[in-house]
Formats: structure tokens, C-alpha cells, sequence
């Protein structure tokens, strides 16, 4: 084998070998900002939404339901000739529908918020 090739063979040896290691070190790096994002977030939520017993209290009520009201949650998406404008409606109910998931609520609790919304 000529000193070229050998060289050319370790140069892809080394250049494998760094992207090997660039895969194995990011994943665990990303996975782990990612939970710590999703938990530090849900927790936040939690607290500002929900009491002790894991159910919203008065405040989260009446602020989950203007929320929803603000959004237009219960309503289904009004198209717009205006895509942008299409777009933002959804993002504000998208934005919506993460804090619920957030909060783990059941049907129960939000059929409540709906009729809350409906009484303010």
C-alpha cells in the first residue's frame, strides 16, 4: 500500500470516528435540554394554573378560559382569504391546546372552563 493510500484511509478513519462521536455526544446533550425544557415549563404552568390538588384554581379558571375565549378554541378555524393571517389564528390556538396538554387536564375540567367562558 502506497503512503497516499494509507494516508487517504486514516484521513476517512479519523473524519468517521469524529462524526461518530459528534452523533453519540449531541443526542444524549439535545434529549436531555429537551426534557429539562419540557419539564421546567410543564412545572411552571402547573403552579400558575393549578392548586394543590392538582385541579385549576379560581384565578387559572378565569384565566384558562380567557385564554380559550382569546384564541377562539371552541370555534373551528376561520379561513381567511390572508394565509398569514389563517396561520396566526391557528398558532394562537395551538399555543392554547400546548398548555392544556401541559396541564394534563381532563375533559371534565375543561368542559368546566367552557361553561366558566360562557358565565364572564
Amino acid at each position: 500500500m502506497a503512503v497516499t493510500e494509507a494516508n487517504r484511509l486514516r484521513w476517512r478513519a479519523i473524519k468517521v470516528s469524529r462524526e461518530v462521536k459528534a452523533l453519540f455526544m449531541a443526542v444524549p446533550e439535545r434529549f436531555a435540554v429537551a426534557i429539562a425544557r419540557r419539564w421546567l415549563v410543564g412545572a411552571i404552568l402547573r403552579w400558575l394554573f393549578l392548586g394543590p390538588d392538582g385541579r385549576p384554581h379560581r384565578a387559572g379558571e378565569i384565566l384558562l378560559a380567557e385564554l380559550r375565549r382569546e384564541a377562539g378554541y371552541n370555534r373551528a378555524t376561520n379561513f381567511d382569504p390572508d394565509p398569514q393571517l389563517t396561520a396566526f389564528r391557528e398558532g394562537k390556538r395551538a399555543v392554547v391546546q400546548m398548555i392544556f396538554n401541559y396541564l394534563n387536564l381532563d375533559e371534565g375540567s375543561v368542559q368546566k372552563l367552557m361553561e366558566l367562558d360562557d358565565g364572564l
